[in-house]
């Protein structure tokens, strides 16, 4: 059954019936996915303090609803790796450095467009709805850049709008639901002080016969 409050992913779902504005939403775990197991030793590899900021910039933005994996070194070359971002959105991702010995005061970088081909094609083969090429101008530096393709671009402008549309009528939804119960919730306390009232009447005229020593048979 779908969560009327957005939480697909619930591991709680026997309860939405005692569900009130998602307070019963249990995420399920993730599988720890990310970095390689020998992603984080010490290496002399070129590329790969670059591979590694876009990597924790990743996981920092994204991992809580997606998992990124990167492949290190991927291909033949020194001076790049892959990202598989998986889950709620599909991305393919390249990661391009500039080498020391090639940096030039690292002002300048040079796009190859048989890399953007490449990953095109590798995409398409891997099923992944989105693509980028993100590259910085020297190893260690904490600026990285995306290279897209328009068409792409526009694909993901689309996808933010027609989610966000789905998000704000969501969120409407709610909100009404909120509403009505805060209407069911003053009908029930004008109710309660009714009964409340009656039972204080009952009480009274309970003593009153009581008082005047009258059985009520």
């Amino acid at each position: 059954m779908s969560c009327q409050y957005g939480h697909d992913d619930c591991t709680n779902c026997n309860q939405c019936h005692l569900c009130f504005e998602g307070s019963k939403y249990k995420p399920a775990k993730k599988k720890a996915a990310g970095l390689q197991k020998n992603f984080n030793k010490q290496t002399k590899r070129k590329g790969a303090i670059s591979e590694n900021i876009a990597q924790k910039t990743n996981q920092a933005t994204i991992d809580n609803i997606c998992s990124s994996r990167l492949t290190v070194n991927s291909g033949a070359g020194q001076e790049k790796g892959d990202a598989w971002i998986t889950g709620i959105i599909e991305i393919a991702q390249e990661v391009k450095t500039q080498l020391a010995t090639r940096a030039k005061g690292c002002k300048s970088f040079s796009i190859q467009k048989e890399w953007l081909e490449k990953l095109e094609r590798e995409s398409l083969e891997a099923h992944k709805e989105f693509w980028y090429l993100l590259f910085s101008f020297k190893e260690d530096d904490l600026n990285q850049y995306v290279v897209i393709d328009n068409k792409v671009m526009q694909d993901m402008i689309a996808t933010m709008i027609h989610d966000r549309k789905v998000a704000k009528e969501a969120n409407s939804k709610i909100n009404l639901a909120n509403q009505q119960r805060r209407v069911s919730d003053t009908k029930n306390t004008e109710l309660n002080a009714t009964i409340d009232h009656l039972e204080a009447k009952i009480e009274f005229l309970e003593n009153l016969l009581k008082i005047n020593n009258i059985e009520v048979k």
